[in-house]
């Protein structure tokens, strides 16, 4: 039996700062200072590690069972974590009877660190499912939302604010039927009347009020769910800027767009829910009964008994939704074999637009990763037109492009490791997943990008010596050398401007 079980609502209190405590009693009927390798075997090799954190495999020594064991720090920055640890602790035994909460097992503490021992899911992180699959089918993201939004149920009916929801906090169960939400680190009671104010959570996933410095309260999860399903269904995050202070102005002004090409096949009702969930005032968000109340979660249709992933080249088309499929095989592709307009920027053909070789990054959607022949242009390899028709095929013919998607920031792929932290307060938060740039920068893109624009003349050469005659002089002096005009380059679209927070 758990160790937790005799615990009632009754020796929980909540400190002015938001933090569950427990009575020195309880705490020590909880804590086990015996060594933890007298009662399990550790594997040395953690599955999973954060700042002040990693998460190692172990097995009870006589039941053989298994269990996953979170090894805390309990001094991070010189500073004593204790209260923000047992308010983990606390906010755990809190939810022990929610089957969409992973469970508490025991708690073994040492001088230097606190284990926490908890319920084993065999198919881990959501975001492994991602990294393989890049986004969900359409149902299975709504049977993912549903058991985020039932253990959020559970959470707010309590008045936790978990803070931190995100693919790398929601664990899979062996055969992908069942999402848990663990990772409670950063996690605070709301108390009414009390106002607490921090700057926490994950980048792409915080709440705009949260960047305000203004209270805490349960809508900013309502927040990270719009965002989350927004990742699931598309496979990109909708607020990532080329920086963290873009990205915050992204979200500030709530700069949501939902490109053609990622959304082709996903319902209304899908984009409608996120419209719901990303309001920039907390009071007009949905909460999480109204969610669970939604018609895109209600809607029994089409859920599958697993959460299973669904590749871009398979995505069918759904009935509510008004786009049509283009020319290529699956729609997906545009123009065929040539992978023009991928969904991804792929060039998923035998000729890519963007280069000699199909293997090659296409500038895709915002002209992004323009790692072929012509994609020198800009930092990073970024093309300047929006659809990334800088290739080699001059013939190819650009894709209409709505003004909603000129307006739109540059997405970011929702998956490969960002090596930025995230906020300094998320101590025990795996980082955010956004897409990596396949090479650094040239020395003279990052001259480019840092130098004027007044200060940018483009010099420009040719061997007609037609279209750069020189201008007249007053007296006669030496002949110019040819094609020797300086022209000033053309003014930045709003997409290739950078935002400044």
């Amino acid at each position: 039996m758990s160790v937790i079980s005799g615990l009632s609502k009754a020796d929980f209190k909540t400190a002015s700062d938001g933090l569950l405590e427990l009575s020195e009693e309880r705490l020590r009927s909880i804590m086990r200072t015996e060594p933890i390798t007298d009662v399990y075997h550790v594997e040395q090799t953690p599955f999973a590690r954060g700042k002040f954190a990693s998460v190692r495999k172990i097995r009870h020594l006589v039941s053989g069972e298994e269990y996953a064991a979170k090894f805390i720090r309990k001094r991070r920055r010189a500073a004593d974590s204790s209260r923000e640890i047992q308010h983990e602790v606390a906010v755990l035994a809190l939810c022990a009877g929610c089957t969409r909460v992973v469970r508490l097992h025991e708690v073994y503490e040492t001088r230097s660190e606190v284990a926490i021992v908890l319920e084993l899911c065999a198919g881990g992180e959501l975001q492994r499912l991602l990294d393989e699959e890049e986004r969900l089918s359409e149902g299975a993201a709504r049977r993912a939302l549903r058991h985020v939004l039932e253990g959020l149920a559970h959470l707010h009916a309590r008045r936790i604010a978990h803070l931190d929801l995100k693919p790398q906090n929601l664990l899979l169960t062996g055969g992908g039927e069942e999402l848990l939400i663990c990772d409670f680190g950063i996690s605070r009671a709301i108390q009414s009347g009390a106002h607490v104010r921090e700057i926490l959570g994950t980048r792409d996933y915080v709440a705009p009020e949260i960047l305000s410095y203004e209270p805490l309260s349960l809508a900013a999860d309502m927040w990270s769910v719009g965002v989350l399903a927004y990742v699931l269904v598309s496979g990109y995050s909708p607020f990532a800027g080329e920086t963290k202070q873009e990205t915050y102005l992204n979200i500030a002004q709530c700069q949501l767009s939902f490109p053609r090409d990622l959304f082709r096949g996903v319902s209304q009702r899908a984009m409608q829910f996120i419209r719901d969930t990303l309001v920039v005032d907390p009071k007009g968000r949905l909460t999480v009964e109204e969610c669970l109340e939604h018609p895109w979660l209600k809607d029994d249709a089409d859920i599958p008994r697993a959460i299973v992933g669904l590749g871009f080249d398979t995505a069918a088309s759904d009935a509510d939704s008004d786009e049509t499929q283009e020319n290529g095989v699956h729609g997906l592709n545009g123009n065929g074999v040539n992978g023009h307009n991928g969904m991804n920027g792929h060039s998923n053909g035998t000729n890519g637009t963007n280069g000699t070789h199909g293997g090659l990054w296409e500038n895709g959607v915002h002209g992004v990763n323009g790692n072929g022949v012509n994609g020198q242009n800009g930092m990073n390899g970024h093309s300047n037109g929006t659809n990334g028709t800088n290739g080699t095929h001059d013939e190819e013919k650009e894709r209409p492009v709505s003004p909603a998607e000129e307006r739109a920031p540059p997405l970011k792929h929702a998956h490969a490791r960002d090596p930025a932290p995230p906020f300094p307060d998320a101590p025990s938060t795996p980082k955010v997943s956004r897409k990596s740039l396949p090479s650094p920068p040239s020395v003279l893109a990052l001259c480019k990008k840092f130098q004027p624009d007044y200060e940018k003349p483009a010099a420009r050469s040719c061997s007609c010596g037609a279209c750069c005659a020189p201008a007249p002089a007053p007296a006669p002096a030496p002949a110019p050398a040819p094609c020797a005009r300086l022209r000033l380059p053309p003014a930045r679209s709003a997409q290739d401007r950078a935002l400044i927070c």
